[in-house]
């Protein structure tokens, strides 16, 4: 799987003896992750000046990339949490920014992590032997080729085609908006959808259950083979890939898949939701990202309002438990999209797929 997530345990021990001079800072013993990369925390135990945070008792709290090679560059999405010594979060943020390898200045994080006072209070129970324990879970983002690419000026016209709506012989209304089509173009790009016209009402056929922004998306698919931005897939990924089952439009779910795994939007909070949600949806990438997360924040994930619904699912939770480091998703879909088969389906629908095509080569 691309850049699986991570859980990396740090360890500040004798906190009640650091130094609490403001901006004085410690850092913890720097770690490996599974890919290579090297990272450390550095500390605030008196916390820092910037906006008068050591005045208020705040202690400051970064994630360093060790790493010393310019070649190091992406965006990271990572979480701190600390817990009391039955397991439980008593703080946890969460943070997104590009970390540079070769910059002096390749640190994230915040200034006002937690107050000093918190963390040293007994009723707490967080010090574990005098040591401040800090868990962090690191999601490094796929670095995606930016090379510019001309646009089609098929792609252009057809834009064109649908904004105007020039020469349309149908319709459908979503909520208050009116979506005139071209019934030609639905026949052939999505019939699933055409089918929703028939010789009795071409006019505003109504559609429901989903929104007119994501219906929008769905014809800027249908007309030009355009995606979705990022943007818009973290804002209605669930929804883009109901709409994309929906009128079996393969191609539009499994990019937006695709981007739900690279933005990295996993957290202990809605990991057991997305994990139920990929795997009705039959979304094995997504469903294969979550199951990693989910194993290396569990006892956490558990704690959600939504782990209610995976407790119930004995079958899911054995998948959890017996996920094995086999062949990833996307390998399965590199290997059966050279042999021109169908992409589409579970983790093992796609293993089947592939086994039969093997076995039937060597026949």
């Amino acid at each position: 799987m691309l850049f699986k997530p991570v859980l990396l345990h740090f360890r500040f021990d004798g906190f009640a003896d650091l130094p609490t001079e403001v901006d004085n800072y410690v850092y913890s013993d720097a770690q490996t992750d599974s890919n290579g990369n090297m990272w450390k925390l550095e500390l605030y135990p008196g916390g820092e000046s910037e906006v008068r945070a050591a005045e208020e008792g705040w202690v400051g709290l970064y994630l360093w990339n060790d790493n010393f090679e310019e070649s190091f560059s992406h965006d990271t999405r990572f979480s701190f949490a600390v817990k009391d010594a039955d397991g439980v979060i008593l703080c946890e943020t969460h943070h997104e920014n590009n970390i540079n390898g070769g910059d002096w200045w390749r640190r994230e994080g915040s200034h006002q992590y937690m107050k000093r006072n918190m963390i040293l209070h007994p009723n707490n129970n967080i010090l574990r032997d005098g040591a401040l324990c800090i868990d962090v879970t690191i999601q490094v983002k796929e670095k995606i080729d930016e090379h510019y690419h001309p646009e089609s000026n098929l792609s252009k016209k057809m834009m064109k085609l649908l904004r105007s709506g020039d020469r349309a012989d149908a319709s459908f209304k979503v909520g208050d908006r009116i979506f005139p089509v071209h019934t030609n173009i639905l026949h052939n790009n999505a019939p699933i959808l055409a089918d929703h016209l028939n010789q009795d009402q071409t006019t505003n056929v109504i559609i429901e259950g989903v929104s007119a922004s994501v219906f929008w998306m769905v014809l800027v698919y249908v007309y030009a083979e355009r995606y979705p931005s990022n943007k818009n897939v973290i804002k209605f990924g669930k929804e883009l890939i109901d709409a994309a089952n929906r009128y079996e439009l393969v191609d539009l779910k499994i990019i937006v898949e695709h981007i739900l795994v690279q933005e990295r939007i996993l957290t202990t909070r809605n990991v057991c939701d997305y994990l139920l949600f990929a795997d009705a949806q039959s979304c094995p990438l997504l469903k294969e990202y979550a199951i990693s997360f989910l194993r290396l924040n569990a006892r956490e994930a558990m704690q959600s309002e939504p782990s209610h619904g995976l407790r119930e699912s004995n079958q899911l939770l054995a998948e959890v438990v017996e996920a094995e480091d086999t062949l990833t998703v996307n390998d399965l879909r590199k290997e059966l999209g050279k042999r021109k088969l169908d992409v589409d389906g579970s983790k093992e629908v796609l293993m089947s797929r592939l086994r039969e095509a093997r076995r039937q080569r060597t026949e």
